[in-house]
């Protein structure tokens, strides 16, 4: 049985990756005319794109990381932190490229705060399990 984080996590990552594509078409195809208008509004979007594909498959991954016996606390809180950075960041972006007042922009960097902490609770994770990481490995060798 799987874990609820599990399938939680995957799902959003899912669900991020598509949304990602989707927009990502929307921006190539419906945005030209602001774009030309604008060509920060260009490089913003594609940003957002890049952000929220990069942290969808992340979230993927996370959800691996997550057993029946219940989610390591570090990877808990990573993995709401990129659900959350997602929204923050490439939400306020999205918003204020589609015509949304400038200051939407000033949320962004606190998304962007939220992706470093959730990266960086991933890897104090990976540090703390370096031993279990290595016998794992070790006996696929």
């Amino acid at each position: 049985m799987l874990s609820k984080s599990r399938l939680i996590f995957f799902s959003l990552g899912a669900l991020c990756v598509a949304v990602a594509i989707l927009l990502g078409a929307y921006g190539a195809h419906g945005l030209a005319e602001t774009f030309l208008e604008s060509p920060r509004k260009e490089k913003s979007w594609g940003n957002a794109v890049d952000y929220q594909m990069f942290h969808g498959l992340a979230l993927c991954g996370v959800s691996y990381l997550c057993n029946e016996r219940g989610t390591p606390w570090l990877i808990f809180v990573s993995g709401w932190m990129m659900v959350v950075a997602c929204i923050l960041f490439c939400l306020s972006i999205y918003a204020w490229v589609l015509g949304g007042p400038f200051f939407l922009v000033k949320v962004t960097p606190w998304g962007g705060i939220l992706f470093v902490t959730a990266w960086v609770c991933l890897a104090i994770y990976g540090w703390g399990n370096k031993v279990k990481f290595s016998k794992k490995f070790k006996g696929n060798e």
